[in-house]
C-alpha cells in the first residue's frame, strides 16, 4: 500500500472493513465509496495501487465537511494502530478466518436475508435455518459461491505457526510460549480462539453476538471444535487437545468449568493473557505459592549480603550427581537445616528462579493446581520447592491424591525439591512410607543429606554476617551471646536484618548495630515460634554468685555434662540403640519458692547453648477436649525444631497423678497426662519441671525424669552469703551491715532476701542515705510479715 494518503488505515484488512475504522464512516458509506471507485471490497489495504489510493483519498475528502479527509488527520486518535489488535495481528487474522468459515459452513441464521435492521455479514454467509437443515438432511454440499469463500479462508489457514515469524514483542512472546509447551498448530488455533476474546474487546462482543448473550465470557466445547475444524476432519485431534490431561488444561493455559453432565465451557487463563501483554507471570490464583528472589545489598535496601549456606562435601557431591540426572531431590529435616536456601542457591547457579509451593494449602483447592504450578514454572524458567511433601498422602483419600500428584509430576523436566520436616515427632508430620517410596521410585528423586548447623557452625555464620556491623571485642561477645540460639541460616539472616533495621530507626545517620539489638531480634525470632504459649527467661546470674547446697550444685553440673556428651555416648558409641526412650534431658527441681529453681534452670540452659522459655500453663491448658494436646504438640514441635529449652513452672498442675476414672472429666484429664508422657519419651531436648510439692507428680513422670535436684531453704551460712552477694560492691552502703545477724534473725529464702535488699535500697535512696543495717532489718521484718510469719521480738539488751 502506498505510504501517502491512506497510511492511517490498519494493515492486512479488507478495504471495506478498514474504511469503517475511520470516524464517521459506516459500512454502508464504505460500500458506496468503493462502488464509486470501482474497487473490490475484499481487496486488502496492502494490495491497493497508488491510483486507487489517490482516488479513495479524493472521495473521502469530498465526503467530509470542509474537504478534510479523515486519513489526513495525522494528529487524530487512531487506537487501531496500536494495542493487541496490531500486536497479535497474524494470529487474530487466523481467528477471523476460522470464524468466517464457521459462519458460512455451520452457523444458521433464522431470519430473512433482506432484514435491514441487522448488521451485514461476510459475503456468502447468509443462510436460513431451514436451508441449513435441508442441506444436512439431503447430504448436499455448499453452493459454489460459499465453497469459494470457504476455500479462500482455508487458504489463509494453511500457513503453519512455525512460518509466521512474528515481529512484534507480543507475537514473539506467544511464539516462545508455543515452543515452551510444545503446542501443535491445532492447539494454537484453539487457544487463540479463546485468547482473542480476552485480549481484543471486539472479539468478545462478536462471540456474545453469535450466542445472543451479552454476559457470556466462557465458550462451549462444540464452538471451539467447530470453529477450528468446521468439517469434522480432525474431530479426534480436537477432543484430544481439549482433554483434561492434554497440555493446555494440564498446565492451566485453558480453564474449564462444568462437567460431562452439563456442558464444559472454556476460557483462556488470565496469566497467559498477562504474559503475552508483557506482565510478570501471575500466581494470584494459586494459594500457597510464592516467588523467591535473592536479596541484594543496594543503597536503598541495606541488608546483610546473603552468603552461601554452608554445605558439606557429601551434600555438594549429591547435588552435582542429581543435576546430572533427573534434577529431583528430597530433603528431610527441620527448617533450620536450610533446605530452602540450599534449593535456591543450587538453582541460582543454573540461572533459574524458585517457586516455593506449600502443598498443604495448594491441595486444598484441587490436585489439578499442581499442574498449573508446573505451567508457571515452565513459563518463568523456575525450579519448584515443594514444602510439606507429607500433605500429598494426608486425609481420607491420601492414596488417590498421591497417585494423581505423582502422575502430574512424572513426565516433567522442571527441577524439583521436595521438603518434609521429618524430624517432627507427631505422626501427622512424618513423611509417610507411600510418599517416600513414590518420590524415590516413581519420580527418581535423590535424597540429600541435610542437618541443622551445630553450635560451631552457627557461630561462624553469626560472625560472617555481623562482621560488617561490628568488630573487635563487641563482635566476639555478640557471637558468644547469640550462639546459644539454635537458629538455621535463614533465621540468622532474619535476626541480623531485623537488628540492622532497628538500628536505622534509632538513628538514621548512624547504622551501627549493638549487641542489644542482636539479642532483642533473636528473642523476637525465637519467641515467634511459640505464638504466646511460652515466654523467654532472660538469665543474668552466674554460677559463682549462686548459693546452693553442694549436692544440688553437683547434680546441676552433672546435667550440663549429660547435655554436652549425650549425643556422643548415645549415638556414636551406640548406647542409644538399646534404649526405647529416654533421650531427653529431663529434670525436676523441687523446693520452696525463692530457692533459685528458675535461676538454675536458666544457667543450665545457657551452658548447653539453649534459650529457656517458661511455658504459660494458662495458655496451654484448655477446657475444650483435644485443644490442650494440640497446643502441647505445637509447643514441643517448636522447641524441637528451634532448639529451645522448656520450663514447666508449678508443674504439679499439669503433671499431676492420674486418678480413677469416675467421670468424663477424669478420663480426659488422664488423656492429657498420657499425651505428656508420650511426648516426653519422644523429645530429645531439655525439659525442666519445678514444683513445691513433688509428691503430687505422677509416678510415671518421676520414672522418666533423669535428674531430681532438691532446693531446700538455705541455712544460716548460706543466708549470710546470700545477703552479701545481693548487694553490689558499687552501691552506697555503711561499713558494718551485720550480715550474720540478718541471717540468724530472718529465715528467708534467696528470693525473699533479694526482695528485702531491693526494698531497703529504695528506702535508702528516698532518704538520700547509704544502705544501713536498720533498713535491711526493717525490710527483712517486712518480708517476714508478708509471708505470714511471726517476727521475734528482742529486748533492748
Amino acid at each position: 500500500m502506498a505510504r501517502s494518503g491512506l497510511s492511517g488505515l490498519p494493515p492486512h484488512r479488507p478495504v471495506e472493513t478498514a474504511l469503517t475504522y475511520l470516524p464517521g464512516i459506516s459500512r454502508s458509506r464504505a460500500k458506496a465509496i468503493l462502488d464509486r471507485a470501482r474497487i473490490d471490497p475484499d481487496t486488502t489495504t496492502d494490495d491497493l495501487s497508488d491510483m486507487q489510493v489517490d482516488l479513495l483519498r479524493q472521495l473521502l475528502r469530498s465526503e467530509q465537511p470542509g474537504g478534510a479527509s479523515p486519513v489526513d488527520d495525522e494528529t487524530g486518535a487512531r487506537p487501531w494502530l496500536h494495542g493487541a489488535a496490531v500486536e497479535f495481528a497474524p494470529y487474530l487474522d487466523r481467528v477471523r478466518a476460522m470464524l468466517q468459515r464457521y459462519l458460512v459452513v455451520l452457523r444458521p441464521w433464522d431470519r430473512p436475508t433482506d432484514d435491514p435492521t441487522k448488521n451485514a455479514l461476510p459475503a456468502g454467509t447468509m443462510q436460513t435455518l431451514d436451508a441449513t437443515c435441508l442441506r444436512c438432511l439431503r447430504g448436499e454440499a455448499l453452493d459454489p459461491e460459499r465453497m469459494a469463500f470457504v476455500a479462500r479462508m482455508e487458504q489463509r489457514l494453511t500457513t503453519p505457526y512455525d512460518d509466521l515469524r512474528p515481529t512484534t514483542e507480543g507475537g514473539q512472546r506467544f511464539d516462545e510460549l508455543r515452543v515452551i509447551f510444545g503446542l501443535t498448530d491445532l492447539e494454537c488455533d484453539l487457544l487463540w480462539i479463546l485468547l482473542a476474546a480476552e485480549l481484543v474487546p471486539e472479539f468478545l462482543w462478536l462471540y456474545r453476538a453469535l450466542w445472543r448473550d451479552t454476559g457470556r465470557s466462557q465458550w462451549p466445547e462444540d464452538f471451539l471444535g467447530h470453529a477450528a475444524d468446521a468439517f469434522g476432519v480432525r474431530g479426534k485431534a480436537v477432543l484430544a487437545a481439549l482433554a483434561a490431561q492434554a497440555t493446555m488444561r494440564r498446565y492451566g493455559l485453558v480453564l474449564a468449568t462444568g462437567d460431562e453432565s452439563t456442558q464444559v465451557r472454556y476460557r483462556a487463563a488470565t496469566f497467559v493473557c498477562g504474559y503475552l501483554l508483557g506482565l510478570p507471570v501471575s500466581l494470584d490464583d494459586l494459594h500457597g505459592v510464592l516467588w523467591h528472589r535473592s536479596v541484594e545489598n543496594t543503597e536503598a535496601n541495606q541488608q546483610v549480603p546473603q552468603s552461601a549456606v554452608p554445605m558439606t562435601p557429601a551434600l555438594k557431591e549429591a547435588l552435582a550427581r542429581g543435576f546430572r540426572g533427573r534434577r529431583r531431590f528430597v530433603l528431610l529435616g527441620s527448617e533450620r537445616s536450610g533446605a530452602l536456601r540450599i534449593s535456591r542457591e543450587a538453582l541460582h547457579l543454573f540461572g533459574e528462579g524458585l517457586l516455593e509451593v506449600r502443598l498443604d494449602l495448594l491441595l486444598e483447592q484441587d490436585v489439578a493446581r499442581v499442574g498449573y504450578v508446573l505451567g508457571r514454572a515452565r513459563l518463568a524458567r523456575a525450579g519448584l520447592f515443594f514444602e510439606q511433601a507429607e500433605a500429598m498422602d494426608a486425609g481420607d483419600h491420601g492414596a488417590e491424591r498421591l497417585a494423581a500428584v505423582l502422575q502430574l509430576l512424572g513426565g516433567e523436566t522442571t527441577t524439583m525439591f521436595f521438603h518434609s520436616r521429618a524430624s517432627r515427632r507427631t505422626e501427622e508430620a512424618k513423611l509417610s512410607p507411600r510418599v517416600h517410596l513414590g518420590l524415590l521410585r516413581e519420580l527418581g528423586c535423590l535424597e540429600l543429606p541435610t542437618a541443622a548447623p551445630g553450635i560451631d557452625e552457627r557461630k561462624d555464620l553469626w560472625r560472617d554476617r555481623l562482621v560488617e556491623h561490628m568488630g573487635g571485642q563487641e563482635l566476639d561477645d555478640t557471637v558468644s551471646s547469640v550462639g546459644v540460639f539454635k537458629f538455621g541460616i535463614d533465621e540468622i539472616d532474619l535476626s541480623v536484618n531485623l537488628a540492622a533495621a532497628t538500628a536505622r530507626q534509632r538513628n538514621t545517620s548512624l547504622t551501627a548495630v549493638h549487641i542489644g539489638d542482636i539479642e532483642k531480634s533473636c528473642r523476637d525470632v525465637a519467641s515467634s515460634r511459640l505464638a504466646g504459649l511460652a515466654t523467654r527467661i532472660n538469665v543474668r546470674g552466674r554460677w559463682d554468685n549462686t548459693v546452693l547446697p553442694e549436692e544440688t550444685r553437683e547434680i546441676l553440673l552433672e546435667m550440663v555434662r549429660f547435655g554436652k556428651f549425650a549425643t556422643h555416648v548415645l549415638d556414636e558409641q551406640g548406647y542409644g540403640r538399646t534404649m526405647g526412650y529416654g533421650r531427653a534431658l529431663t529434670a525436676l527441681f523441687s523446693g520452696p519458692s525463692g530457692t533459685g529453681k528458675t535461676l538454675c534452670a536458666g544457667l543450665v540452659a545457657r551452658d548447653l547453648g539453649l534459650e529457656l522459655f517458661r511455658v504459660d500453663l494458662a495458655s496451654v491448658v484448655s477446657k475444650y477436649i483435644g485443644e490442650t494436646e494440640e497446643r502441647l504438640a505445637k509447643l514441643f514441635d517448636a522447641s524441637q525444631d528451634s532448639g529451645m529449652a522448656l520450663l514447666f513452672d508449678e508443674a504439679d498442675s499439669l503433671f499431676a497423678k492420674r486418678t480413677d476414672v469416675q467421670s468424663s472429666v477424669d478420663r480426659y484429664a488422664n488423656l492429657e497426662v498420657n499425651y505428656l508422657l508420650q511426648r516426653l519419651e519422644e523429645f530429645d531436648g531439655l525439659v525442666i519441671l519445678t514444683t513445691n510439692n513433688p509428691e503430687s507428680i505422677d509416678q510415671a513422670f518421676m520414672r522418666r525424669i533423669r535428674f531430681k535436684p532438691q532446693f531446700p531453704p538455705p541455712d544460716v551460712a548460706e543466708r549470710e552469703r546470700l545477703w552479701r552477694v545481693m548487694i553490689p560492691e558499687t552501691a552506697p552502703r555503711e561499713p558494718e551491715l551485720k550480715f550474720r545477724d540478718l541471717a540468724i534473725d530472718y529465715e528467708l529464702t534467696g528470693g525473699q532476701i533479694q526482695n528485702a535488699v531491693i526494698r531497703a535500697a529504695v528506702w535508702a535512696a528516698e532518704q538520700t542515705a547509704p544502705l544501713s543495717y536498720p533498713l535491711l532489718a526493717k525490710a527483712g521484718e517486712r518480708e517476714y510479715k508478708d509471708a505470714g510469719r511471726v517476727v521475734r521480738q528482742y529486748t533492748d539488751d
